[in-house]
């Protein structure tokens, strides 16, 4: 009886460290800045990224995205930020990348 104890002690305290053995992600855009022509799209690339399972994209203008690789149609001329949210694959640890976009 205590043997199978210590076994289902060892057990679940192998699936909390585990659990919690997550690597943070590290958030990787393909360039720092990007630029285009208004109605034209603009391509992203996160697929450089590192442990990272989820995808988050924010392109600054109300637009969204959630894959590595993504492309965006800005309609208005500006400066825009977009950020690259990297989410590891229990949604506990994340990191976050940022790309300047120019339209003209």
């Amino acid at each position: 009886m205590k043997t199978k104890k210590l076994i289902l002690i060892v057990l679940v305290t192998m699936v909390i460290v585990f659990t919690n053995c997550t690597k943070k992600p590290i958030a990787c855009v393909d360039s720092a800045s990007k630029s285009g022509i208004a109605g034209q799209a603009i391509s992203f690339d996160g697929s450089c990224s590192e442990n990272a399972h989820h995808y988050q994209w924010d392109f600054g203008d109300g637009g969204s995205a959630h894959s590595a690789s993504a492309s965006h149609v800005y309609n208005n001329a500006g400066t825009y930020t977009a950020k690259l949210k990297a989410v590891s694959k229990n949604s506990k640890k994340e990191d976050e990348k940022t790309v300047t976009v120019t339209v003209n």
